[in-house]
């Protein structure tokens, strides 16, 4: 289920995946022994439309990892998913490798380091911040007033994913494995001002992890509602910490610190990338790319 979801059920449709295939295996049939697989993404480049990827399972047998063999058969198997499925077609890529598979990467697949991924962490007492005029209250899926909200939103992002009703209830909503809370914050008219999506656990089970955060910058009674709402979620979990991520330029990240008390807590990964945009470098990107958990392919 879980890879019918990530791989044929994704907003595009797509399944782009190479696999290496043992042909000797003493199994009854060939056994797969590496693979190399991507979940394209709608993003949005310097206010184009275009399609990103997120490379999401890069793994090679155990056994041909402290040797030359894997690392050829991973440069095998991703020249091929070039040859097959880039083709000018992509303007972006990223992952967050693990460390060997990540040097192999750096040296001959065009790679590179992008960021530190630093995550923004706070204790779950209550912020006192909630704007008694709007209602935040839990959703079962996303509707087309999200769309509308994306829209508003889009303006202050130099890249991301698209983030509309489409992505978010297939991201979280028909995840078939973990179980998100979505939540909105509406005024008493029903128009939505913001909305935001959690868990329990992530990378830490003491976490209640913000996976999504859709709130125009300047509405400060929106972010202070729905950050109310997900420490009272987090509390009702049994969770001590609220764990988010925006990269570090984002103002909500600067802002989040500052007035809420978030500290930054510097997290085991990095997050690599390749850009085929023209004029679009590693520093624009860091400075103007909004990404949050979901980005995050395993969590």
């Amino acid at each position: 289920a879980h890879w019918e979801w990530k791989f044929r059920h994704n907003p595009l449709g797509a399944t782009e995946m190479v696999v290496g295939m043992d042909p000797a295996s003493s199994a009854r049939a060939p056994a797969c022994v590496a693979v190399y697989a991507v979940v394209p993404h709608r993003c949005e480049l310097q206010g184009e439309p275009g399609v990103a990827g997120l490379q999401t399972d890069l793994a090679v047998d155990p056994t041909l990892r402290n040797g030359l063999g894997g690392s050829r058969l991973i440069l095998s198997i991703g020249r091929l998913y070039s040859e097959l499925h880039l083709r000018g077609q992509k303007a972006l890529e990223w992952g967050f490798p693990e460390p060997h598979l990540q040097r192999v990467c750096l040296a001959h697949l065009k790679v590179g380091v992008l960021r530190d991924v630093v995550f923004l962490m706070r204790e779950t007492n209550p912020l006192h911040t909630r704007a008694a005029t709007l209602a935040v209250e839990p959703v079962a899926r996303f509707g087309a007033q999200v769309d509308e909200l994306w829209q508003r939103c889009r303006r202050e992002f130099g890249a991301a994913t698209v983030r509309d009703a489409r992505h978010l209830n297939w991201r979280y909503c028909d995840h078939p494995e973990i179980p998100y809370l979505a939540l909105v914050a509406r005024e008493p008219g029903g128009a939505l001002r913001g909305l935001a999506v959690a868990r329990s656990g992530g990378c830490d089970e003491r976490l209640f992890s913000v996976m999504d955060w859709l709130v125009p910058l300047d509405d400060r009674e929106a972010e202070g509602g729905l950050l109310e709402a997900l420490m009272e979620a987090a509390r009702a979990r049994g969770k001590p910490y609220l764990a988010a991520w925006f990269p570090l330029f984002r103002p909500e990240a600067q802002r989040w610190q500052q007035e809420y008390g978030f500290c930054a807590r510097p997290t085991p990964f990095q997050e690599s990338y390749r850009c085929w945009a023209k004029g679009v470098g590693r520093r624009w990107l860091d400075e103007h790319w909004y990404q949050t958990m979901g980005d995050i392919d395993f969590l």
